[in-house]
Formats: structure tokens, C-alpha cells, sequence
């Protein structure tokens, strides 16, 4: 009985759907992200950081596979040392064009996202009252989306973001991260077409 479960369960994930990536058709999901770090350096103070990543996303299909919407990024960063405790909080939003490569129908589908960063940045520290730092850039990420229902996709990314600040000295930050996140698809089912 047990065999037979497993092996249907596995031939009904491995078989071909219809996912809602066609043209009218919505996305909406985001990635949540937490790091705790702690270091003990004999070079450096000792410190400690936390940092929390929220980014929420809504989209609409304009073409069969390619959808176009807004992120809105909110991350918080906390760093504490013998010296000094800094708190940081990021917000912004972001125009995104999304690209999925493999036809409609499969259950593991690949895509690339692409964003313009307008950002702004409250910084705090125990001694400053804190300022405002406003950044302007670009983030690229992509990787498979794996279907788990018609509607509901879990993505594992890989990405790249650049990012420029010329408030008061010019500044200019490359990342590269990585990612799990969560897209539920929806709307009417227009066609079935085999793009």
C-alpha cells in the first residue's frame, strides 16, 4: 500500500500541468530571509548582527510567461559590539519584469527577474541621532520554480544586485545572495496554449 502511494504520488509530480503563467493571469508571493551572526575575533571587537529580509510581490502576465509588477523590500539590520549598538532599516520599491524560459505545461519551469532599486535607508546609532541614505540600483536573480499545485510555486534563486549611494560620499555596494521563496499564481484560465 505504501509502495503504491509513493510511486502514484511521484508519477503525478512528475507528469506535465497546466501552470497559470499565460497572458492576464496575476502572481503574488515574496521571499522572508533571517540571519543571526556572531563574531569572535581576536583582530576585531567581538559583535553581533541580526538581519531580517521581507519581500512581498505582486505581478500581471502582459505576455504568455512574462509577468511585470511591483516588489516592495523591507530588511532591518541590528549590529551590536562592545562600542556601539547600530540599527538599520531599508525599504523600497521596485518595477520588476519577470521571464519564465520552459513551456506552459511543465512542473519545474526556469526564470529570470529583473529589478530597478530605489532605496532609502534610516540609520541609528547610540551616540548619532541617525540620517537618511537614499541608494539607486539594479537586482538580477533567477532559478527554477517547482509547482507544487497549478497555482502555487516554491523557487530556489541565485541573484546579483549593484547598488549606488551618492548622498555623501559616493558608494557603491555589489551583492550576491541566495534565496527560497514562494509565488501563488492566479486567475481566469484564458487558453491552454503550448508557448
Amino acid at each position: 500500500m505504501k509502495k503504491s502511494t509513493l510511486l502514484s504520488l511521484s508519477l503525478s509530480f512528475a507528469a506535465t500541468a497546466f501552470t497559470q503563467i499565460n497572458k492576464g493571469q496575476f502572481l503574488a508571493g515574496g521571499n522572508i530571509n533571517f540571519e543571526s551572526i556572531k563574531s569572535e575575533s581576536s583582530v576585531n571587537a567581538p559583535y553581533e548582527l541580526t538581519n531580517f529580509f521581507i519581500s512581498p510581490n505582486i505581478g500581471y502576465f502582459i505576455i504568455n510567461k512574462m509577468a511585470t509588477g511591483l516588489r516592495i523590500d523591507f530588511r532591518s539590520y541590528n549590529t551590536k559590539s562592545q562600542n556601539l549598538d547600530v540599527h538599520q532599516v531599508t525599504t523600497s520599491i521596485s518595477p520588476f519584469l519577470r521571464y519564465y524560459f520552459l513551456p506552459l505545461q511543465k512542473k519545474v519551469n526556469a526564470f529570470i527577474d529583473i529589478s530597478y532599486i530605489h532605496d532609502k535607508s534610516k540609520w541609528r546609532s547610540d551616540p548619532n541621532p541617525g540620517y537618511i541614505e537614499k541608494t539607486k540600483g539594479y537586482y538580477f536573480f533567477g532559478g527554477p520554480s517547482i509547482f507544487l499545485t497549478d497555482q502555487i510555486a516554491l523557487e530556489f534563486t541565485v541573484g546579483y544586485k549593484h547598488t549606488k549611494s551618492d548622498d555623501f560620499v559616493e558608494n557603491k555596494i555589489n551583492k550576491f545572495s541566495s534565496g527560497v521563496g514562494l509565488q501563488i499564481h492566479f486567475g481566469k484560465i484564458k487558453n491552454k496554449s503550448k508557448v
